[in-house]
Formats: C-alpha cells, sequence, structure tokens
C-alpha cells in the first residue's frame, strides 16, 4: 500500500515538473509567491521581537482603554511649565566646570532651588566661595563644586551660567477621557535645548488661548500659529514625556458636550486617507484632510507614521504642518489614531504622527 502510494505521488511531482517546464508564466507565478512567502519569513523572524512587543502592547492597551470614554481634541492652549530645579542652556566660563548645556541644577549646598531667583541668591550671598551643586544630566545625578566669579561690570559675583525655570508655549490637545477627566496633549515632550532633552517639571498648565495669525510653512523656515497665552487656567500638567504631556481637567465646562470616539490601535492603522483636527486663526476647530503615507508599525517614540497635508485650504492658510499643530488629532475612519508629532523641515506639507496607544500607556503610567 505504501509503495503505491510512492508511485502515485512520484506520477504527480512528474506531471508537475513537466507543467512547469512546459508553462513558463506558472513556472515565475509560483517563483514569485516563494520569493515573497520568503521575504515575508525573513521580515517576522528578523522583527520578532519587536512585533511581539506591538502586540503585547495592543493588548495591555485594550485592558488600559477597557471602560474609558475618549473625546478627540483639536483645541489649542497656552502651556506653561514650571521645571524641577533649574536648566541650563548656556555656559560663559572658560575653563572647564564639568557642566553640559541641558544640566538641570536641582539643589545648592542641600537646598533645593525652583527659580532663577533663588539660584542668585546663593551665587550673591557666598562671597565667591565654593557652592555645592545637586545636578541632573539625563536622569543621572550627581553633585560637583563650583565657584563662583566676580564680575567687575556688575560688580557682583556670578556662576556664568544661563539658566532657566520654566518654559511656556502653544500647542493642541489630542484627546479627553470623560471619566477621570484627565487630558493628552502635543504627542512630543516639552524641551528647552538642541540635544532635545525633556524637561522635568514640578507643576504646571493648561490655559486657554487665542490665535491671532498664522505665520505660513515654507521649506527650511517652519510655520507657526501665533497666540495669545492668557490667565484662564484649564487643567493642571502633571507628566511631560517624549509622547506629549499630560494631566487633568479643573475646569469641567470645558468638557461639556464633547462627544466620544473609539480608538483604532496600530495595527489596525493603514496607509491611505485621514484626517486631523486643528484649531487656527479663526478660533474654530475644523477637520482638515490628510494622508497617511506611511505605517511604522514596529517604531518606538513619537514617529511612528508619516503623514502629508492634502487639504487645499489647511494647505492656503499653513502651508502644511506648523509649529502649535502638534497633538492634533488623527482620525481614520472615524477612530483616533494618533496625533501629529513633528513636521519635516525640507517640506512642510510632511510630517510624523505618533499612534495614539503609545500617548494612552504614558498616560496610563503617569496619572495612575
Amino acid at each position: 500500500m505504501f509503495k503505491n502510494f510512492l508511485e502515485k505521488l512520484s506520477k504527480i511531482l512528474l506531471n508537475f515538473d513537466n507543467f512547469l517546464s512546459n508553462n513558463k508564466m506558472a513556472k515565475r507565478i509560483i517563483l514569485s509567491f516563494f520569493c515573497i512567502f520568503l521575504l515575508i519569513f525573513a521580515y517576522v523572524f528578523l522583527n520578532y521581537k519587536d512585533l511581539k512587543e506591538v502586540y503585547n502592547l495592543e493588548n495591555k492597551v485594550k485592558k488600559n482603554i477597557s471602560g474609558m470614554r475618549v473625546v478627540a481634541g483639536g483645541e489649542t492652549v497656552g502651556i506653561k511649565l514650571l521645571a524641577s530645579g533649574v536648566l541650563i542652556m548656556g555656559i560663559d566660563r572658560t575653563e572647564d566646570i564639568n557642566l553640559k548645556i541641558g544640566d538641570i541644577i536641582l539643589s545648592v549646598n542641600g537646598t533645593k532651588i525652583e527659580s532663577n531667583s533663588e539660584l542668585d541668591e546663593f551665587v550673591k550671598n557666598s562671597k565667591g566661595k565654593e557652592l555645592t551643586l545637586e545636578i541632573n544630566r539625563s536622569g543621572q545625578e550627581f553633585k560637583l563644586n563650583i565657584s563662583p566669579i566676580y564680575d567687575s561690570i556688575s560688580e557682583s559675583y556670578k556662576l556664568g551660567l544661563w539658566v532657566k525655570d520654566s518654559s511656556a508655549g502653544v500647542g493642541t490637545i489630542t484627546f479627553y477621557e470623560l471619566n477621570s477627566n484627565k487630558f493628552a496633549a502635543l504627542g512630543h515632550g516639552v524641551t528647552e535645548t538642541k540635544e532635545n532633552y525633556i524637561l522635568p517639571i514640578t507643576s504646571g498648565g493648561i490655559t486657554s488661548t487665542t490665535i491671532y495669525s498664522v505665520k505660513k510653512g515654507i521649506a527650511k523656515v517652519p510655520g507657526e500659529l501665533k497666540g495669545s497665552i492668557t490667565n484662564k487656567l484649564l487643567g493642571q500638567i502633571e507628566g511631560n514625556t517624549d509622547k506629549g504631556i499630560y494631566g487633568s481637567i479643573t475646569e469641567k465646562e470645558f468638557l461639556k458636550e464633547k462627544e466620544e470616539i473609539e480608538i483604532l490601535t496600530k495595527t489596525k492603522v493603514k496607509e491611505g486617507k485621514a484626517t486631523i483636527l486643528a484649531t487656527l486663526d479663526d478660533n474654530q476647530k475644523k477637520e482638515y484632510e490628510i494622508k497617511i503615507e506611511k505605517v511604522l508599525l514596529t517604531s518606538s517614540g513619537n514617529k511612528n507614521m508619516i503623514i502629508k497635508v492634502t487639504d487645499e485650504e489647511l494647505l492656503e492658510k499653513t502651508g502644511g504642518i506648523v509649529q502649535g499643530m502638534s497633538g492634533s488629532p488623527i482620525i481614520q475612519d472615524g477612530k483616533l489614531v494618533g496625533a501629529v508629532t513633528h513636521v519635516f523641515l525640507n517640506d512642510p506639507t510632511r510630517g510624523y504622527g505618533v499612534f495614539i496607544e503609545n500617548m494612552l500607556e504614558d498616560m496610563c503610567t503617569i496619572l495612575k
């Protein structure tokens, strides 16, 4: 019986071989399918770890958002942050003092500081004596000693450092969560140096703002939403990460009459038509057409999609993506998929977007 089976199998394989020999087109098709299969296998094999993390994160996000009532944003707000300590923006000393731009001074002589004026007071009272600084450099903390130098022009002692204790600007809300009154915005972190070091914060808030003009973007010259930041507090900022800022809405009227939206996880996002929500100088939130050109499924951080503005009205007003639009919600098939994060310097019509589940993960971690 086994012998008969082998004979039949040999005949089938022989007939199939004869078929391929006499049919070049069929041979090419089968070879093409085989090559595609090998490419898919190679991609999965090489990216197995990343793909596994993607699906694990998706399951984690699905668990976290179960019961959430998410609302898409699109409103521009003023953003004010107070740093943990003071941030070094520049150094004006000839000798090597082991400090770098982006370092954060946390304390002086064991006393925590949170403002430029507090640091100035220590330097003024030192009379040139050595000070002990506690420094945060990219999350690593250490101490060093530094002696103030005498400035003959101002007739006072100085550290020879340019420092900053706060940050302010305009950005866009990505989404709200109605059960907890939480919000997420920007899609990227607030940074203050060219190294893009995330600014650690002690406190901050979002305020109402009025956009009074739009600077149109062109190649190599980014555009900008220009707005006036008011003192009307809408919410408190509690976290600043590479995927956005997060906090709680305190002005409950701000959340009234807002419609809920479903979340579309990254594995469901597809290349093609989508829209964004943005507020320009008419101060009215509107929906504008874009195209998702590429989905970078295994990417981390805040550059997960490449998008292109296709809406004629938006192109006419802004030239594409401009500063202040960061955080604008990206919607596909009526579901929230992400947020605008960056503009391409050489092509303002194109930029990056972050997956919404990456922002949700950070929000759930920070705002427990």
